[in-house]
């Protein structure tokens, strides 16, 4: 747990492709978006949230929605992202979808000893 405050949509979103645009932070070498456009369309299943403004320092905001809910976010110094929609959902492009878990898979990797 690294804190930050979830607020509760006053609109459902259960099921509904929404527009979500990359931060400086989500386009950079080793994001889990790496490679992708900076805007795309995602499945959102969801009607809690982070809020932006409560966001811990150790977090960075990687993804936006187009009505300004953190979509992604990823840590600072460890192996940890996360997304607030569903990448293998029919609603996210397929191949947008598909390279987000590849690129999990390779970034979000470490060592062990």
């Amino acid at each position: 747990h690294f804190g930050g405050e979830l607020g509760v949509l006053g609109y459902p979103l259960h099921g509904k492709p929404t527009p979500i645009a990359l931060t400086q932070s989500g386009q950079n070498s080793g994001s889990i978006f790496e490679g992708l456009p900076e805007q795309f369309d995602v499945a959102r299943y969801h009607s809690l949230y982070g809020l932006n403004e409560k966001m811990p320092e150790c977090l960075d905001v990687t993804a936006l929605s187009e009505d300004g809910i953190v979509m992604a976010i990823k840590h600072k110094t460890l192996p940890y992202a996360a997304v607030q929609f569903h990448p293998e959902s029919i609603l996210t492009s397929p191949k947008h979808g598909m390279k987000i878990l590849q690129n999990a898979l390779k970034v979000l990797s470490y060592e062990c000893e």
